[in-house]
């Protein structure tokens, strides 16, 4: 049991009094464990030491020289520094294009959904994203994710450098941004034009606010990214499909990948899949190249579009 998570990973879609009892004594103990080393959920299916993690100011350029370049960072050692798996970290349904050459822009828009019913452990992450070799976790992504669960009980907008998996290449972000249900974002990834530096940015039209992260690509795993995705990511959801937003939907607009509109390949890793089957489905909009990851819950609820 890990903090974050759920009892019982496939779970069931209600807990009686003395299971609820049960869950929150275990997650109380797996959590006061987890704070003791610093562990920190991230996308992508793994824990990180909060030491692995480099959180630097608003707009600011990750950099590195060649020296550093070829070191770990201090303290991220292998033999010191676990990287743990949770129990069911899942891309639920996405969306996801790959391009014969390296993608330097993509844009993309959506609509704060409502928050889930009640929260009990689970993460939900929405996010557009580069990957680096597949479409799968475990491999380099720079994404500007909207996520519940992450720290606190409403929706905050973050964006991230993962690549757990290696310590060469700690995971960066810039600070979160509180955002609530209904407000506009707006996104982007960007490589400048000399290719030395990429820019991961969402903003709050509704609020103003944004968060954005510089990059250098030689800290950025040092790679091109090939793969455009649209992603709803969720941790210890299982099939409770109420711990998912209080509607139906979110819908990405006005999405595009080097000036053009991507031929996307859906997938719904939950859909019929009995430890998180939630009706999750992905869908484009042949006409407008919108891209809708959806769900069920017991709330009813209603699409959320641009």
């Amino acid at each position: 049991l890990l903090c974050g998570s759920s009892a019982g990973s496939t779970g069931s879609p209600t807990r009686g009094p003395l299971m609820m009892v049960v869950h929150g004594l275990l997650l109380a103990i797996a959590c006061a464990a987890q704070g003791a080393r610093g562990w920190v959920q991230i996308p992508g299916g793994r824990l990180v030491e909060q030491d692995c993690i480099l959180q630097i100011p608003n707009g600011a350029v990750v950099n590195v020289d060649e020296e550093l370049a070829t070191k770990p960072r201090a303290g991220c050692s292998v033999k010191d520094k676990q990287v743990s798996e949770p129990q069911l970290q899942i891309y639920a349904a996405d969306a996801h294009w790959q391009s014969q050459e390296p993608i330097k822009n993509f844009t993309a828009d959506w609509v704060v959904p409502p928050l889930p019913s009640r929260a009990d452990g689970q993460v939900v992450y929405f996010w557009p994203g580069l990957k680096s070799v597949r479409p799968e976790m475990g491999y380099p992504v720079i994404q500007p994710v909207m996520q519940f669960g992450e720290r606190s009980g409403g929706w905050e907008l973050q964006s991230w450098f993962v690549d757990a998996r290696s310590v060469w290449y700690p995971v960066v972000t810039a600070p979160p941004i509180k955002v609530n249900p209904g407000d506009k974002i707006t996104s982007y990834i960007s490589l400048s034009h000399d290719g030395q530096t990429w820019t991961i940015s969402g903003r709050d039209v509704t609020t103003g606010q944004d968060s954005t992260l510089n990059i250098k690509y030689s800290r950025a795993g040092k790679c091109d990214y090939h793969f455009a995705m649209l992603v709803n990511e969720n941790i210890n959801v299982n099939t409770i499909c109420d711990l998912m937003p209080a509607a139906d939907s979110v819908t990405f607009t006005g999405v595009e990948v080097d000036g053009q509109r991507p031929s996307w390949t859906t997938r719904a890793n939950c859909a019929g899949n009995p430890q998180c089957d939630c009706g999750n489905q992905a869908a484009v909009d042949d006409a407008s190249g919108d891209v809708t990851l959806s769900w069920k819950t017991k709330a009813s609820g209603t699409e959320v579009v641009v």
